[in-house]
Order: C-alpha cells, then structure tokens, then sequence
C-alpha cells in the first residue's frame, strides 16, 4: 500500500513539475506558441497580430497574460488530478469511489477553464476585435491533453 502511494506521489510530482515547466516555457510566446509559432500562429484568426495596430497588440498580451496567470494554477491542477486517476486506474485493485470523485473534480476543474476560456474570448472579441475571440482551433489553452485540449493556443 505504501509504494502505491509513493508511486501515486510521484506521478503527480513529476506532472506538476511538466505542467509548470510547459507554462513557464510558453508564457511569453503569445497565442500561436507551438502551433505555427509567434503571436500570428493561431489558425482562424485571420494572419494574426501582424495586422493588429501596435495599441491592440499590446491589449490582447495584456488580456492573455492575465488569462494565463489566472488559469495556470487550475491548469497544473487538473494535470496533477489527471495523473492521479490515472494511477488510480491502473492500479491492481482500482478504488472505483475514489476514481469516480477524482473524475467529478477533474469536471469541476475543467468546468472552472471553460468559463474562464470564455470570458478571455468575449474580452477580447470586445476589446481587440471579432476575429481575435474566436477559436484556435476551438480551445484557448484550457487544460492538459492534446497540446492543450486538440492543439489549441495558449
């Protein structure tokens, strides 16, 4: 039972400590940050910040560095839940009561970065333009898996 746990323990230190190192490393690239790279990457969006005056620019870094310090810490959480359940889940005996409250946290967590996704897409529809709220490939960095739910920008 002790190196369950240990091994459980471990897995979440070492997803923490990915998730952290991904947020760190993609903090300043913009939204197009490994999807074509720069600021421009993000598909949809029309070629990019390049045709945002330099005022609007400077708007929608404002708006999606607070988007992405507000949301880091649920991002890293919901990688380390992830984890858990997936020890959990392939673990000889899985404790189905603990898996199944692992998953309503993780909808929880995931409920929390949909709403705050959405608020970031009306703020900055609102505040840089039309084309600059929607999608990057539907998901605005909301979470682990996929590149960040199906290779969205961060």
């Amino acid at each position: 039972m002790r190196s369950k746990m240990l091994r459980i323990a471990l897995v979440a230190l070492a997803t923490v400590a990915l998730t952290s190192s991904l947020a760190l490393a993609r903090h300043g690239d913009g939204m197009g940050g490994g999807q074509g790279g720069g600021q421009g990457g993000c598909p949809g969006m029309g070629g990019g910040m390049a045709q945002l005056t330099p005022e609007k620019q400077a708007a929608f870094q404002k708006i999606h560095d607070a988007y992405a310090a507000k949301t880091t810490q649920m991002r890293a959480e919901l990688g380390v839940k992830m984890a858990e359940l997936n020890a959990l889940a392939v673990a000889p005996t899985p404790d189905q009561a603990k898996i199944d409250a692992l998953t309503k946290q993780i909808g929880d967590i995931k409920g929390k970065l949909l709403s705050e996704r959405t608020q970031l897409r009306i703020q900055l529809a609102k505040e840089v333009g039309p084309g600059f709220g929607g999608g990057c490939g539907g998901m605005m960095g909301g979470g682990m898996g996929g590149g960040y739910h199906g290779g969205g920008c961060q």
